[in-house]
């Protein structure tokens, strides 16, 4: 099994949607089920598509730029994000995700597709105009960071997306940081982009699991030091609110990594005992016999919302 924070925590929110997302839905499946799965599960809510196109462009735009010393501006970046917001707008609005003579993978990363269409029927131009106006906010408000610009232009190796598994028991721990940052004289740091309106959101677990990744996986070849020298705890944990210009840094203890790994155990153990012996043939068990949210907030936001009411 591989384990993330968010599948945790979508196990926790409801049952049956965990099973659409990590047991069902398969991008190569012939069979029609696994494969409509798959495509739902790329249904996204506008804000949450306006925060992967801004993490889109710091990855793969700002943060190579910074790594390479070369200089870049707030107003270069902005209107290549508003290109590909209006790329990705496009596809979204022409909605063809479930139809079958289309593969998702054709649209490669500026694939986009929106709950409220498959659903609904109907996109809100407001909520399209304000996640446009989030966008360049965003954007503004990380160059207005000057602080954190340098810092990241001291960095021996910037990487982006990387993903860092390792095991836990007989599950295997799957974490992707937004930015690792590696120094020649201090310990590595992790950064977590977050574009909440709010701002409110507390992301320690989930920093907590990118350390013990970081500190406990075999280290890639591109990594500048042997990241197991260091402890959870030496790592540097910057949560960054894009839309409240809040950098609020994270103190780990070891207490906090125990909670982690009790986490991790209690969650894997329930979902072991959810899905049971099936000798990975999860995906032929009956979505019904995993029980749906008592939430209603929960079901009209679920991706699967569809496959789930054909169960009942």
């Amino acid at each position: 099994m591989v384990w993330s924070v968010s599948t945790a925590k979508m196990f926790e929110r409801c049952q049956r949607q965990w099973f659409f997302k990590t047991k069902l839905a398969n991008a190569r499946a012939k069979d029609w089920e696994r494969q409509r799965a798959y495509r739902l599960s790329k249904l996204q809510s506008v804000s949450a598509w306006r925060g992967k196109v801004v993490d889109q462009v710091l990855s793969t735009e700002v943060i190579p730029t910074l790594e390479r010393g070369w200089s870049i501006s707030a107003d270069r970046v902005i209107h290549s994000a508003l290109a590909r917001f209006d790329r990705q707008l496009e596809i979204a609005r022409a909605h063809r995700i479930m139809d079958p003579e289309i593969k998702p993978s054709d649209f490669g990363a500026n694939l986009a597709a929106f709950h409220c269409l498959e659903y609904d029927g109907i996109v809100d131009e407001n909520e399209i105009l304000r996640a446009r106006d989030e966008v360049v906010a965003a954007l503004r408000t990380f160059f207005g960071m000057e602080d954190l610009i340098a810092r990241l232009r001291t960095a021996d190796r910037l990487i982006t997306q990387r993903a860092l598994s390792i095991a836990h028991s007989e599950t295997t721990v799957r974490a992707v940081p937004d930015v690792i940052a590696f120094f020649a004289s201090a310990p590595p740091s992790i950064i977590d982009w977050k574009v909440h309106a709010f701002g409110w959101r507390d992301a320690w677990l989930q920093l907590a699991v990118y350390a013990t990744a970081l500190t406990r996986c075999k280290p890639h070849r591109d990594f500048p030091i042997a990241t197991d020298s260091y402890d959870a705890t030496d790592v540097e944990l910057l949560e960054v609110q894009l839309l409240t210009g809040t950098i609020r840094q994270h103190i780990l203890e070891p207490r906090h990594i125990a909670d982690a790994d009790a986490y991790i155990a209690r969650t894997t153990e329930a979902m072991d005992l959810a899905v049971g012996v099936v000798n990975g043939k999860a995906a032929a068990l009956e979505p019904r016999t995993f029980p749906a949210t008592l939430y209603p907030g929960v079901c009209g936001r679920c991706p699967y919302r569809s496959l789930c009411w054909e169960t009942v």
